[in-house]
């Protein structure tokens, strides 16, 4: 038989939908203190929020009239005819918080406008009025929630450890914290100050609050507009990136959103230059027509709906990558300080090369040869030592707008140069170098036509009925990688011509490379490109161990210096890192020396 659900029951449902634990109520209650214009907001917790949420701001305060019809579902000031649902630019609106949460907890509001003498509160408990009248308050609202869930234990039975909720409490006010530097938001738990953000003009000094100075200082500034977007903050170098994603902030009409399309524009503007399963700190801040997004997706308001998805993915993009040619992105490291031992060389022990550090070895252990003897004899003598530096005639490579100027010296292991610039020295991995170098000059020419080498005589190949398949299947794709395939009956084919650029690879192991990737799929067109082109570069570069003129080295240098992104090869690994003369001298104990 059907009937017609209880009041009460009805907004048990409801709170459910809006209320998932308590950084939900931490949530909404501050989108409130933010929509009430408050300049100071305080958020004490106790027992990671089950016990108590207290949130005070010093906002424009309510009358009476209206605490009273807060706490009623469907009551908003945010919203007044169905034209407003499509046009939102306040973050609450849709009348539900302050109802689901006084439905399942025990909630006080104390109030005042800053106008009248008198400030009002009221006490609910489980969705209903148990007191009120006038009281004494500073201007501003306190709302304070006791005992959430206490009138539903299966939703309290399902919460996480408090470690977990406070977590989430933590993240929430983050990322609120992060996107109005000029309000003081500061977060109490159990007593203990956990969070205290400061009023700050800048957005980098909030981030420094936040996530910490060494991070924010070295972040890349964003400043794009179009005719569409507004798009502004941080995003870290592609040699900073994390672990994890929870150092990425987005919002939209400063409200703290998870969206796809604008996740996937930062992806694709750090494409090739992170690192296998890294991720970027990310604080971006996105400003648009309220008319072109749909934030009445779900109760909690974290997904919206772009109206153009392809057009703010394309817009973040541009702007990340724009952020990415206006600045260095070549990684200065600071030389981890090791004690030194007096003790004999035989008994020092190496210290291993630590995360994110990078150990120098006393230069005792490296032989270099004199200047004056000729470069053969240095080749010689130091394939007679296993010497790992080849010395080579100091070369000057001019300065560009992607590098400074830097004197060339030499080759260390048959795998990386060395170039002095001011103030300090590169080292360069010449496999990363050559690689990305490849890797841009084929997508460059993906984009036009590929230069092909015809071969003088046709070599015949045969393949696996899998393999004819796939030739089939992608035949436009390989024609346009350089390769023309000329049937020869049953399994075999005659290759004809390779793509100019990877002459290195023997035409077999190429075509074989570019079908075992083929095989492996992908789920677009675009990927199974990308992820050929970056084996390619990969396989045909200059390798570890392969030794170079200093007209090689120099001219890989002169190409590098002309890539879009020259920084990191197509996997994210640095192409160079510098150190400072200051860490050089940190290292040899220069520093703070008395002359004698």
């Amino acid at each position: 038989m059907i009937h017609q659900l209880s009041e009460e029951l009805i907004n048990k449902i409801a709170a459910g939908e809006v209320i998932e634990r308590p950084s939900s109520v931490v949530k909404e209650l501050v989108e409130n203190a933010l929509d009430a214009k408050a300049t100071q907001i305080t958020i004490d917790v106790e027992n990671a929020g089950q016990d108590l949420i207290k949130i005070s701001d010093n906002g424009m305060g309510m009358t009476e009239v209206d605490a009273r019809k807060a706490i009623l579902r469907h009551t908003t000031s945010k919203l007044h005819t169905a034209d407003d649902l499509f046009s939102i630019s306040t973050l609450g609106f849709r009348g539900e918080a302050l109802a689901s949460i006084a439905a399942v907890s025990q909630l006080r509001i104390v109030t005042k406008q800053k106008d009248v003498v008198e400030g009002f509160s009221l006490l609910v408990e489980g969705g209903r009025v148990t007191d009120s009248g006038v009281t004494a308050t500073n201007s501003g609202t306190m709302i304070e929630v006791k005992n959430l869930f206490f009138n539903t234990p299966a939703r309290k039975k399902f919460l996480k450890t408090n470690q977990v909720e406070l977590r989430h409490i933590i993240n929430v006010v983050t990322h609120y914290a992060l996107i109005n530097p000029h309000v003081s938001i500061k977060l109490v738990h159990n007593n203990n100050t956990l969070i205290n953000s400061p009023s700050v003009t800048d957005l980098r000094d909030n981030i420094a609050s936040l996530y910490g100075v060494e991070m924010a200082k070295d972040m890349l500034k964003i400043d794009f507009q179009n005719e569409f977007f507004r798009i502004t903050g941080y995003v870290c170098k592609p040699y900073q990136v994390r672990n994890d994603k929870t150092q990425q902030a987005v919002f939209v009409n400063k409200r703290w959103v998870r969206n796809e399309d604008v996740m996937r524009g930062v992806y694709d503007a750090y494409h090739s230059l992170l690192f296998v399963n890294k991720h970027p700190v990310v604080v971006l801040h996105i400003t648009t027509d309220p008319t072109m997004i749909d934030v009445n997706v779900h109760p909690n308001k974290l997904e919206i709906k772009f109206e153009q998805k392809e057009m703010v993915r394309k817009a973040v993009f541009e702007a990340v990558r724009q952020a990415f040619e206006e600045n260095h992105l070549i990684p200065e490291v600071d030389v981890e300080f090791q004690q030194t031992v007096i003790a004999p060389v035989e008994k020092k022990e190496k210290k291993p090369i630590q995360e994110s550090k990078y150990v120098f070895e006393p230069a005792a252990q490296m032989v270099f040869e004199k200047p004056q003897i000729p470069l053969a004899d240095v080749k010689e003598k130091s394939e007679e030592k296993s010497s790992p530096v080849t010395h080579q005639k100091p070369v000057q490579v001019d300065a560009t707008d992607k590098f400074p100027a830097m004197k060339l010296l030499g080759q260390v292991h048959k795998t990386f140069f060395i170039a002095e610039t001011e103030g300090g020295a590169y080292f360069i991995d010449q496999h990363a170098v050559h690689e990305r170098v490849l890797y841009e000059q084929f997508m460059e020419q993906m984009n036009s036509q590929v230069e092909v080498q015809h071969l003088l005589q046709g070599e015949l190949l045969e393949f696996t009925l899998q393999e004819v398949s796939l030739i089939m299947e992608y035949s436009e794709l390989i024609e346009q990688f350089g390769f023309t395939l000329e049937s020869f009956g049953d399994n075999s084919f005659i290759i004809k011509t390779v793509p100019t650029l990877f002459g290195r690879l023997q035409p077999k192991e190429l075509i074989y490379e570019v079908l075992s990737h083929l095989e492996k799929g992908r789920k677009t067109t675009d990927d199974i490109q990308e992820t050929i082109i970056t084996r390619m570069a990969c396989r045909a570069a200059v390798m570890a161990g392969d030794t170079l003129t200093v007209n090689e080295m120099e001219n890989y240098l002169s190409e590098l210096s002309q890539r879009n992104l020259p920084y990191t090869c197509p996997h994210g690994r640095p192409t160079m890192f510098k150190v400072s003369v200051d860490e050089l001298e940190k290292k040899f104990r220069r520093k703070g020396l008395r002359p004698e």
